[in-house]
């Protein structure tokens, strides 16, 4: 049978085929990056300088660390050991996110860049209230500062304690090593004596529902 013959009944299957080649495929992964939180807050300096409200921050939580990472800065705490603490986070080679904090003010134009620090450890739970959030960065975040550290990279080990609301708004605080407790019935590293500890993000809320 010559092409010639075939060609009615090649066409529309070739149409039918290109056509579905270009079509969009029910589960076909995306360009679209999607994270497990996003949140917004207002950075509030420490007491000693004033407690200045003022400079946006952006937390961006690519995934909840495992147990097991959990665990293993559980060991590290209980030594009370904060050079411990950092090593056990420089063993987790996937970042857990990323925080966004304002540059400094009149310092030059490089500083002025907004800063991003890593994060090496998230978790959340749900609380009476609320959410917990926890996450730990191996560096310094001067939230609210106008020039401690800002192009330092030196090793730190800082909390951020986030407290969510009923309305999904909230507060968080900040500890170093030296202040950080592990809560054994939620199973989650907190700020110790929270109640007590000065606001250093105001009016945390989450992006998650605005996008």
């Amino acid at each position: 049978m010559k092409f010639a013959s075939l060609r009615p009944i090649v066409a529309p299957l070739f149409a039918v085929a290109v056509c579905l080649s270009l079509s969009p495929r029910t589960g076909a992964t995306t360009n679209v990056r999607t994270f497990a939180e996003q949140l917004v807050a207002t950075a509030v300096s420490a007491p000693d300088a004033g407690g200045v409200v003022g400079g946006r921050i952006d937390i961006t939580i690519e995934r909840w660390s495992t147990d097991a990472e959990r665990e293993s800065l559980r060991g590290a705490l209980d030594k009370n050991d904060p050079a411990a603490l950092l090593l056990r986070l420089g063993k987790v080679f996937r970042r857990a996110g990323v925080v966004q904090m304002p540059g400094a003010q009149g310092v030059g134009a490089r500083a002025r860049g907004r800063r991003v620090r890593n994060l090496k450890f998230a978790q959340e739970i749900k609380t009476p209230t609320g959410r917990q959030l926890i996450v730990v960065a191996d560096q310094h975040l001067g939230f609210g500062e106008s020039g401690r550290a800002f192009e330092s990279w030196q090793p730190e080990f800082t909390l951020v304690d986030i407290r969510l609301g009923p309305d999904g708004q909230g507060v968080g605080k900040l500890a170093p090593a030296a202040n950080v407790t592990f809560n054994t019935r939620s199973r989650m590293f907190e700020v110790e004596n929270y109640v007590s500890q000065p606001v250093r993000l105001s009016g945390v809320r989450s992006e998650n529902n605005r996008r």
